[in-house]
């Protein structure tokens, strides 16, 4: 009944029940011997003020008609709560058939949605995460594309100074130390940092005490924060911890500090691969500039985080930065805009490595959760129209449409409920999987978890999905004519024209779907399998790498520390190569497919100098032993360095074969001096050999200028120990670990890894990708091929009467077969060519994830066609068959 309606019907009774006691009381005055007026005057002063009372009367009815509405609205809701059980235990095969098909869906999307929460959502674990900002000098890289570069002592002081927008900042450096308590040395990723590091970030230590500005003066005793796991890691969580020293990188530090639990600032993978900073940080040491960081502008190697003073500072920040670079490149670049500053957010540095890749990934994701949820829908068409008897006696006995609606709706937004409990496990595991598969680095990858916001998500999404297939089922059951249904001619009362086209259109939107994720699938594959075979220009079978550091103690001095870095490496190089079945030891500063090696600038000896800025840049390796041979490096011209490079001798250089080409076309590279900015002293060299290039930092990037050093005349305490072996190059490790013991028993091997496997993680990435868009690309598929399977199905069914007169009147089978087959091609035709279009506009989205295959591959999206194609034929020759077998007379006579 409408609501204006019952309003009028209270203020009439009201009105009544009022006028009736008023003229009670009026009659009653008036046998005492009033009037009639004074009758009525008493009587309205004996009543009161009728108009409130009538208004008070109004409210109390009016409550009492809304509670009976509200507790008759729920003792229905409750009812079709049960009637939606009753029907969904009674019809277990569609349950579970639709219950897991919406998990996969949601599941799969919650797992998705769960790692971009993580990574891309979720605030940083800071105080007022919004206002930290890393500062970069941004400039073309050795391969010509701008990069973020790290900033020198110089330039951060000037910044503290000149930025007043920026509040308290802090400059670091990566910085490994050899941790030597305990039998084992142990290497550990440490960071030196200048003090407010953990007053900028916000926090402080959960023991002890932060860094202060003494601690970071020259001749200060050594201190040292360490983190929550290794301090529950190597002293079992032990307090007394504080106060007390250990032997770091061979000086003894005093632990002033543990750090709040789970803090690991900086995280390498947040941070450009050139700096080299590890996954988590473990301890933090207090920086200090020395008389060289201060004078080297160019001495790039310093990151840098700052605090806005005021959260919406971000354009005068900017501002600021602008009008300092212009400065700084007058005064030190001569102007030609090599000093670019910027200042990204510490959310937006964090994200950058993989925001495409998981935006890519949510999308493939959502197109399985939009096909599962189509699929889901045709279910309960075809549900709806075998319960279209139910639905007519009920309509018949009095049930509305807004009833009958409401009944479908609770019945599908269980049914969804169902799907995202079960979804939920499921992405419980998918996660882990999917973690599992992240290539190597992963940014906060630890904030990666089921929280509320992904429990949330998956609950809006039954929800919303529910709602839907409930309005589409009442909207089909509203369509059905009710008096067929009563006489029991289902079949054709559930199959007009319209209903069929509907189902056909859901259909084919899930093959146009699961198109783009397999033509998608197919661009990523085609790029992986080119990729294992783009030559790295190293040998990777039959060689094993393992990371040797020296322990540094007090500043980096090569000049002081260098020859005996120099000799250590030389004995162990000459060791190592000395063991059973090693054909070959060398050692390298970074290995290759690993990092980004650092670059420098260079002249050439007798041609004009550049102009400021302007000197070509090459990416530089720093060598020991016989590495070109532990690798499989090919030697194209001259030679390489051999025991004759010592630092007394000549100064000698190796360069790659792209370092010839662009520098010296159509001469030899071989006999050219050459000043290279990377050097720690001034002084040209002579190119004595040239070799293959090398896929230094990813086989997808072009070859690049490379220049290799002898470590005798350029000292380096951290090299990456690479052997080749005849066998199996684990089993020299043991020989190997002896020898280091004996030679340095403070110091360890770390991260020991063949060469194979550094090729295969190199792929990681692209792996990562291919496998889950290949995965949701075939879960797609399958969930198209059971739309298409049980649309046509239902089509035979409708149709059985129809084909049963058609064999009857002389048609052959193979004309049946023909004729249910070309339906389902007709579906899958539209489908395919509808899924090519919007295939040429998704992909584009992976041009950046591509090598040597374009986003518009002919030979791609016709293989993904044809694939689809020849799977729906599949899909369609079941039911078609089942056609063919149709008895004429059984089928008449059931009509």
């Amino acid at each position: 009944m409408p609501r204006s309606f019952r309003l009028t019907n209270s203020k009439r009774d009201v009105a009544e029940e009022i006028g009736f006691h008023l003229e009670m009381r009026t009659r009653e005055f008036i046998e005492r011997g009033m009037s009639p007026e004074e009758a009525r005057r008493a009587a309205a002063a004996w009543f009161g003020d009728v108009a409130a009372i009538e208004a008070a009367c109004r409210d109390e009815r009016d409550h009492r008609a809304r509670e009976h509405a509200r507790r008759d609205w729920l003792q229905g809701v409750g009812l079709d709560l049960k009637v939606a059980l009753r029907s969904l235990w009674r019809r277990p095969a569609f349950t579970a058939a639709a219950t897991l098909t919406l998990a996969l869906g949601i599941g799969a999307a919650a797992a998705v949605f769960a790692i971009v929460s993580g990574v891309l959502l979720r605030p940083l674990p800071y105080r007022d995460p919004a206002r930290l900002v890393m500062l970069w000098f941004v400039g073309p890289d050795v391969r010509g594309t701008p990069s973020q570069m790290p900033l020198s002592a110089p330039t951060y002081l000037d910044i503290v100074e000149s930025v007043p927008s920026l509040g308290p900042s802090a400059a670091f450096r990566s910085w490994p130390l050899t941790l030597s308590e305990g039998a084992e040395p142990e290497q550990v990723a440490g960071v030196r940092t200048t003090p407010g590091l953990f007053a900028t970030l916000g926090i402080r230590p959960a023991i002890g005490r932060d860094f202060t500005v003494g601690d970071a003066q020259p001749g200060a005793p050594r201190v040292a924060i360490i983190s929550d796991g290794l301090w529950r890691r190597r002293w079992a969580g032990d307090p007394s911890i504080l106060g007390k020293s250990v032997t770091l990188s061979g000086e003894r530090c005093t632990i002033i500090g543990i750090a709040p639990r789970g803090l690991s600032f900086p995280r390498g993978a947040e941070l450009p691969s050139g700096l080299q900073f590890p996954t988590r940080t473990e301890v933090w040491t207090p920086l200090t500039f020395t008389d060289s960081d201060l004078k080297n502008r160019w001495t790039l190697n310093l990151a840098v985080v700052a605090r806005r003073r005021d959260a919406g500072s971000t354009a005068t920040t900017d501002a600021q930065l602008a009008a300092l670079s212009k400065r700084l490149d007058a005064q030190f670049a001569g102007g030609t805009g090599r000093v670019q500053l910027y200042a990204p957010s510490l959310a937006e540095q964090a994200a950058a490595p993989v925001q495409r890749t998981l935006l890519v990934l949510l999308g493939a994701v959502a197109l399985v959760l939009v096909i599962a949820c189509v699929n889901v829908t045709s279910l309960l068409i075809a549900r709806t129209s075998a319960r279209g008897r139910e639905l007519a006696v009920r309509t018949a006995l009095g049930a509305g449409a807004t009833r009958l609606g409401r009944q479908l709706v609770i019945e599908n937004v269980l049914l969804a409920l169902l799907g995202a409990a079960a979804g939920v496990v499921l992405a419980a595991f998918a996660t882990r999987v999917m973690l599992a598969l992240v290539p190597g680095q992963l940014p906060r990858a630890d904030d990666v978890s089921l929280d509320w916001r992904v429990l949330v998500a998956a609950a809006v999404c039954a929800l919303a999905a529910g709602t839907i297939f409930g309005i589409a089922a009442a909207i089909h059951a509203r369509g059905s004519p009710l008096a067929p249904a009563l006489t029991g001619g289902s079949a054709r009362a559930t199959g007009s024209a319209a209903r069929t086209t509907g189902r056909r259109i859901l259909v084919g939107a899930q093959i146009a779907l699961s198109l783009v994720l397999l033509v998608a699938a197919g661009l990523l594959g085609a790029s992986f399998v080119r990729l294992q075979h783009v030559d790295p220009g190293f040998h990777a079978e039959g060689a094993v790498s393992a990371n040797v550091a020296l322990p540094i103690a007090g500043s980096f001095n090569p000049q002081r520390d260098g020859p005996g870095w120099s000799a250590f490496f030389t004995t162990l190089t000459d060791r190592a190569a000395a063991l059973p079945n090693v054909v070959a030891a060398g050692a390298v500063s970074v290995l290759p497919l690993t990092a980004d090696p650092e670059s420098a600038g260079f002249t050439i000896e007798g041609r004009p100098a550049p102009a400021p800025g302007q000197a070509p840049e090459t990416q530089y390796f720093v060598t020991a032993g016989d590495y070109f041979r532990a690798m499989g490096i090919r030697l194209q011209s001259g030679r390489t360095f051999n025991a004759s490079d010592r630092a007394e001798t000549p100064r000698v250089i190796v360069v790659s074969r792209e370092l010839e080409r662009r520098l010296f076309p159509g001469d030899r590279a071989i006999g050219h001096r050459i000043h290279c900015g990377c050097d720690f002293t001034p002084g040209a060299r002579e190119i004595i050999g040239v070799v293959d290039d090398v896929r230094a930092s990813s086989l997808d990037e072009a070859p690049t200028p490379a220049v290799y050093l002898p470590e005798a005349q350029m000292t380096y305490p951290q090299l990456v120990l690479v052997m080749r072996t005849k066998g199996d190059p684990i089993a020299v490790l043991p020989s190997l670990r002896r020898e280091l013991r004996a030679l340095r028993p403070d110091v360890a091997l770390e991260l020991v890894r063949t060469l194979r496997d550094v090729f295969s993680a190199s792929l990681a990435r692209q792996r990562f990708s291919l496998v889950l868009i290949g995965a949701f690309a075939l879960a797609a598929l399958a969930l198209a091929v059971v739309g298409l399977y049980g649309v046509i199905a239902l089509s035979v069914g409708e149709r059985r009467r129809e084909i049963g007169v058609r064999l009857a009147l002389g048609a052959r089978p193979a004309t049946v077969l023909a004729l249910v087959l070309g339906e389902g091609a007709r579906i899958a035709v539209v489908g395919i060519v509808a899924g090519l279009l919007v295939s040429s506009l998704a992909t584009r989205l992976l041009r950046g994830m591509l090598y040597d295959v374009t986003a518009s591959d002919v030979t791609i999206y016709a293989a993904a066609a044809v694939l689809v194609a020849v799977i729906a034929l599949v899909s369609t020759w079941a039911p078609a068959r089942a056609a063919t077998k149709v008895d004429p007379v059984v089928a008449l006579r059931s009509e």
